[in-house]
């Protein structure tokens, strides 16, 4: 008689290579507040350029990333420490990716010659990739991202501020150049 047992590798916790024990209860919600600080942060700049993805926005949608992510990781354990399982940790991150980019998309709005809400697209799909990073406990990609994503905001700010300009394109696509620097200049 044919069993799955003969045919298939049986895979257990103990056999995956470099699988951390299952988060506690206190570190389950260390990685959804640290998600929700840095969300906080991406957000608060968004807030300050006046963009409808403000801190609240960003938050929200890094918590829940964060909240998937470690529901994803929670099921593969309970899965992989009945028997036989094989899990992919890759394809819940892959769901939350495509989620977020409808929300993304739904930011960009397209006229005659123009394109405007890319910036704040792309800063909700990084503030996704912070919430993932931090729900699987990869704090330290998840705090290089953000620095990069808040670099990348603000850099077009600095040049207008340095240099009284709009950067070599003209100005960003969110025509963020001058709005957290404008209430300085006007006093």
């Amino acid at each position: 008689m044919w069993t799955p047992a003969a045919h298939f590798t049986v895979l257990t916790v103990a056999d995956l290579p470099g699988l951390p024990p299952p988060p506690v209860l206190w570190e389950i919600g260390l990685r959804l507040v640290v998600a929700g600080v840095l969300g906080i942060l991406i957000g608060w700049e968004r807030g300050r350029a006046d963009k409808p993805a403000d801190s609240r926005t960003m938050m929200l949608i890094s918590v829940g990333a964060a909240a998937f992510a470690l529901t994803g990781v929670r099921v593969i354990e309970d899965y992989a420490s009945g028997g036989a399982t094989i899990a992919d940790p890759t394809r819940v991150l892959s769901y939350i990716i495509s989620g977020v980019g409808f929300l993304g998309a739904g930011a960009i709005l397209h006229s005659k010659k123009s394109v405007r809400g890319l910036t704040t697209a792309s800063s909700v799909w990084c503030t996704a990739a912070v919430g993932a990073a931090c729900g699987m406990g990869q704090y330290f990609v998840a705090a290089v991202v953000t620095i990069i994503v808040m670099v990348a905001l603000w850099t077009p700010w600095f040049y207008y501020e340095l240099t009284g300009r709009a950067g070599p394109g003209g100005s960003s696509d969110d025509d963020d150049s001058r709005g957290i620097f404008a209430e300085h200049r006007e006093q």
